[in-house]
């Protein structure tokens, strides 16, 4: 048995060698999860979930579409490929549906080891603000490319309809918190004032910057806070090699 192991597990590294040469990383790896079985991943080592509100129209608590998707998802330090997914927003979990056998299950995957997942070409990761356990959670990435990164905290708002017959919950889209990183360290991003805080030698840009984007700040917020994390970027940037020369 453990020759058999080896064997095969051999062959697989070698395919996988021979496979990098002319396939990107993704066919790789969902090739490999082709021939191992997913079944047999640690996207097992979850909780069964197990739905608690009843939920009868589109008023629902999940990113995007109730129904699961293909995503990507980095699990414990292993990335998995056209992987059925669905982000329970409310709840801030991640789901999984799997098949074991004859069975349909639905895994709730442990929150801290979910390094990153990617659905609808939405990019979130798990951030542990060691600050504020009230933070700690799924955030959507806007920008990370710099030393300033801004992340998105998605929320839903949950009311309970009673009528004569049935009970049932509705979600409804919350504003949204965002937050900054900065030095390795996370600050609210309500508005400019948290800026100022942390750049007082940069109050005239950020509150120029501020006022010539009102209407996309407005309109448009991921745009504006993409666009606000390149500008800040940009002027510290600026403003450290100022101070180096």
């Amino acid at each position: 048995m453990y020759k058999n192991y080896l064997l095969i597990s051999s062959f697989l590294l070698i395919s996988l060698s021979t496979f990098s040469q002319n396939y990107s990383k993704e066919k790789i790896y969902s090739w490999y999860d082709q021939q191992t079985g997913i079944e047999n991943s640690i996207l097992f080592r979850g909780i069964e979930y197990v739905e608690t509100d009843r939920i009868i129209n589109e008023k629902h608590k999940f990113f995007k579409n109730e129904e699961f998707q293909n995503g990507s998802v980095n699990y414990d330090g292993q990335t998995f490929y056209n992987v059925p997914l669905k982000y329970n927003i409310y709840d801030d979990l991640l789901l999984v549906n799997l098949q074991q056998g004859q069975r349909n299950l639905f895994i709730q995957l442990i929150g801290d080891k979910v390094n990153q997942f990617q659905i609808y070409d939405h990019k979130f990761k798990y951030l542990k603000v060691d600050n504020d356990s009230d933070s700690k959670g799924f955030y959507e990435v806007i920008n990370e490319e710099g030393e300033f990164k801004v992340f998105k905290r998605h929320l839903k708002n949950r009311m309970e309809i009673r009528d004569k017959t049935v009970a049932y919950s509705e979600f409804s889209t919350g504003k949204p918190d965002y937050i900054f990183q900065f030095n390795n360290e996370f600050f609210e991003l309500v508005n400019r004032r948290d800026l100022f805080l942390e750049f007082p030698g940069l109050k005239n840009e950020i509150r120029s910057f501020y006022n010539s984007n009102r209407k996309r700040s407005r309109d448009n917020p991921d745009v504006f806070m993409n666009s606000l994390a390149i500008k800040m970027n940009d002027l510290i940037s600026t403003a450290t090699n100022e101070i180096t020369e």
